[in-house]
């Protein structure tokens, strides 16, 4: 009988200490997706945003441009397994004209910058009809 109390014992030690460390790295990853979250909204990643549509069509986001707006789509936001943040990126409240957006911080300034992405087709083809 003492045995089996130690056995019994022995196992829901196991168990809890399983449910700490799985607690645990449940608390982490909300805590990296909040800061991920607080990175995108931040200035510097709208000046990236900005910067890019502007390249994809010089009068962006002025008035009388195909380019009026842009909203970022927060159930988006993912961690890339390359490492920084790919997002997604409505244009004019359309969720068929996004571009999707990877950032990431720079190692030797530490400035976040665009690394690369992509566009619906939507939206490459509203840009080649511009042009």
């Amino acid at each position: 009988m003492n045995i089996t109390r130690k056995i019994i014992k022995g196992i829901v030690a196991v168990l809890i200490l399983i449910g700490l460390v799985i607690g645990g790295i449940k608390i982490m990853q909300q805590v990296q997706y909040y800061e991920m979250i607080h990175t995108v909204k931040s200035e510097e990643v709208q000046n990236i945003i900005e910067n890019n549509l502007k390249l994809r069509h010089a009068s962006a986001l002025e008035s009388g441009d195909v380019i009026q707006s842009y909203q970022i789509d927060m159930d988006s936001i993912n961690h890339s397994p390359m490492g920084g943040i790919i997002f997604k990126v409505y244009i004019n409240n359309d969720k068929q004209l996004y571009v999707h957006f990877l950032i990431n911080k720079d190692l030797n300034s530490g400035k976040l910058v665009h690394e690369g992405g992509g566009t619906s087709e939507k939206f490459s083809e509203l840009i080649r009809n511009q042009k």
